[in-house]
């Protein structure tokens, strides 16, 4: 058996080892802290069967792997499997966004290289890989890739699409990031997977900002100050994407729609600041 060349993506869900300790408290067990955990892997799951079944249903034979564990998800398929480096990004943000409405969050890489990954068993030096750069380059909720693998979603496209056109779908899911990685971004451009983009898209940044501000307030100690970094940067693409929501420009826009109560929301919405919460 030889290592096959693999896109694989390494998530680890942050805080769902605090979540486990919450599920038993003085001996007893804690049926709604246990609920929500099963509600996370289901949601996970049903996310990604989506694309199995879609697979089935055309005949397609798809190389895709993926195991799961405590609080890891790893997903691989081989490099060169036409337009798969989009649909992976594309559950990875569904899996993003459907955790934080479980108060959840994640922290991830995608990156490519030589991989062995079955139902039984999973090595190799891309698995290696990818848990370095989770581990020391990720740093913040936010699952990263390098430019190679934008590059090896276009080139290995969807049939029906050329480069460019796959390339733009693929950076379509993704942000630049200020040290040079891009990331998955549910932050603005989770708007474009809401069922109803105009009205869904309020009650997902509501809950967002309640989640970062909850982090930022329960980090105020020094001794807690890792993950006080991490929610700033939280608070720092949260306050991006306001700027981006309440421009003159848009609100405009949304009046001239006719959508006026959205109008109103995205007029009040404030920025998260640095030091009141």
């Amino acid at each position: 058996m030889n290592y096959e060349n693999r896109v694989v993506a390494y998530i680890d869900i942050i805080g769902f080892k605090s979540l486990l300790d919450q599920t038993v408290k003085d001996n007893q067990d804690d049926i709604e802290k246990i609920k929500q955990i099963i509600r996370a892997y289901d949601l996970i799951k049903e996310i990604l069967e989506e694309d199995a079944e879609l697979n089935k249903l055309l005949a397609n034979k798809s190389s895709r792997q993926v195991t799961i564990f405590s609080d890891l998800i790893v997903i691989s398929f081989k490099a060169n499997e036409p337009g798969e480096v989009f649909y992976t990004l594309l559950q990875i943000k569904h899996i993003i966004m459907g955790l934080l409405n479980l108060g959840l969050l994640c922290r991830g890489a995608v990156t490519k290289g030589k991989l062995i990954h079955k139902n039984e068993y999973i090595f190799g030096p891309a698995l290696v890989e990818a848990y370095m750069l989770e581990t020391k380059a990720a740093l913040y909720p936010r699952v990263i890739l390098e430019r190679k693998i934008v590059e090896i979603g276009a080139k290995h496209r969807s049939p029906g699409h050329i480069l460019s056109e796959e390339r733009k779908y693929v950076e379509s899911l993704l942000e630049m990031d200020s040290d040079g990685m891009y990331y998955v971004d549910y932050f603005f451009k989770a708007h474009q997977e809401l069922d109803d983009p105009d009205y869904d898209f309020p009650a997902y940044i509501d809950n967002l900002g309640k989640i970062i501000r909850k982090g930022l307030m329960s980090s105020t100690h020094h001794f807690k100050a890792d993950i006080r970094i991490k929610y700033s940067w939280m608070r720092e693409r949260y306050n991006e994407m306001v700027d981006t929501v309440t421009g003159k420009r848009e609100i405009a826009g949304l009046q001239r729609m006719g959508l006026s109560e959205l109008a109103e929301f995205y007029s009040k919405l404030n920025k998260i600041s640095g030091y009141k919460h």
